[in-house]
C-alpha cells in the first residue's frame, strides 16, 4: 500500500526526505526564502535588523570562547583575561572581537531603531514588533553592563558598585535587589560570580526574544520608506534582499576588522587595564560611550531617585511610542 506521507517540494532528495518528516526547511523558506515577500523599495537602511542578527551571533560564539578560558573570582580574574591575551592561541583576537563587538552590536542597534523611529515602522499594526525591540534594547543594557565587570579593572569594579547602588533608590524593594545583586553588601566574589552567569545567560534570552521580534515581523511583513502598506509590488526576499544583506554583511566586517586589528582599544577606557582595587576611586568614573546617554541624566539630575526615575521614564515612553503617535 502506498504511504500517505506528504512530499516537500525541495529539489534535493535529502532536504526533501528531512523536510518531509521535520519541515524545518520549509520553515526557513517561508521566513527568509522566496516564499517570503518583501517591498521592492526597501533601501540600505532595511539591513541592519540581519546585521544586529549577525552582529548577536559572533558574540555568542566568542562569548562561549572567552568563557572557556575565563575564572571567575576576584583573586584571578584580571590575571585570567590577560592570560587570554598573552597565552591563548588566538586569544587575543577573540577578547578584541567580544570587545569591539559590543560597541559595534549598540551601533548597528542604535541606526535599527533611528530608522524605525524616522520611517514610523512603530506605528499599527506593528506595535508588539516595536515594543519587542525596545526590550531586546534594555537585555542589551543589561548584557553590556553585567560584561564590563568581568576584567575586573578599575572600572569594571567601581562601575558595578556606582550603578547598583542606583537600585537602592526604589522604594522597599531597593535594597533586597541590591544585597541580592551584589550577594553580600560589598561589591566582592559572590557579585562577579552573579554578573557572570547573568552575562553568560542573557544573550540566549536576547536570542529567544528575536525569534519573537521576526516572527512579528513576519506577520505584517516590512515597513518600506513610504510608509505604504500595499499588497503589491513586492519581490521574494531570497535572492534579492538577501545579496544585499550580504553586502551589508562584507562591508561592516571591513570596517569593524579595521578596529579590531589598527584601534582595539579606542572605545574603551585606559583605567580597566589596572587591576580592580577598592581603596581607590579613579578621578572619573564613566561607562562606555554606549551609556552616556544614561550618564549625561544622572549627571543633570541631582536627586539620585529623580535620575533614576527619568531614565525609567525615557524607557516607559519608548515602549509607550506606537500608541502615543497620532499621525
Amino acid at each position: 500500500m502506498k504511504s500517505s506521507i506528504p512530499n516537500s517540494q525541495f529539489k534535493n532528495p535529502v532536504i526533501n526526505w528531512i523536510d518531509t518528516r521535520l519541515p524545518i526547511f520549509t520553515a526557513i523558506n517561508e521566513a527568509v526564502g522566496t516564499e517570503h515577500p518583501t517591498p521592492k523599495n526597501l533601501n540600505y537602511w532595511w539591513n541592519f535588523g540581519s546585521l544586529a542578527g549577525v552582529t548577536l551571533v559572533i558574540m555568542i560564539i566568542t562569548g562561549i570562547a572567552l568563557a572557556m578560558n575565563y575564572t571567575a573570582h576576584v583573586d584571578h580574574a584580571f590575571d585570567s583575561v590577560e592570560r587570554i591575551m598573552r597565552d591563548v592561541n588566538g586569544g587575543w583576537l577573540i577578547r578584541y572581537i567580544h570587545m569591539n563587538g559590543a560597541s559595534f552590536f549598540f551601533i548597528v542597534v542604535y541606526i535599527h531603531m533611528a530608522r524605525s523611529l524616522y520611517y514610523g515602522s512603530y506605528k499599527a499594526p506593528r506595535e508588539l514588533l516595536w515594543i519587542l525591540g525596545v526590550v531586546i534594547y534594555l537585555l542589551m543594557m543589561a548584557t553590556a553592563f553585567l560584561g564590563y565587570t568581568l576584567p575586573w579593572g578599575q572600572m569594571s569594579f567601581w562601575g558595578a558598585t556606582v550603578i547598583t547602588n542606583f537600585f537602592s533608590v526604589i522604594p522597599f524593594v531597593g535594597e533586597p535587589i541590591v544585597n541580592w545583586l551584589l550577594g553580600g553588601y560589598t561589591v566582592d566574589n559572590p557579585t562577579l560570580n552573579r554578573f557572570y552567569a547573568l552575562h553568560y545567560l542573557l544573550p540566549f534570552v536576547i536570542a529567544g526574544v528575536i525569534l519573537l521580534h521576526i516572527v512579528a515581523l513576519h506577520r505584517f511583513g516590512s515597513n518600506n520608506p513610504l510608509g505604504l502598506d500595499a499588497s503589491v509590488d513586492k519581490m521574494s526576499f531570497y535572492p534579492y534582499c538577501f545579496v544585499k544583506d550580504l553586502v551589508a554583511w562584507v562591508s561592516f566586517g571591513v570596517f569593524f576588522s579595521v578596529f579590531v586589528y589598527f584601534a582595539p582599544n579606542f572605545l574603551g577606557h585606559p583605567d580597566n587595564y589596572i587591576p580592580a582595587n577598592p581603596m581607590s576611586t579613579p578621578a572619573h568614573i564613566v561607562p562606555e560611550w554606549y551609556f552616556l546617554w544614561v550618564y549625561a541624566i544622572l549627571r543633570s539630575i541631582p536627586n539620585k531617585l529623580g535620575g533614576v526615575a527619568a531614565i525609567g521614564l525615557v524607557f516607559a515612553c519608548l515602549l509607550a511610542l506606537p500608541f502615543l503617535s497620532l499621525i
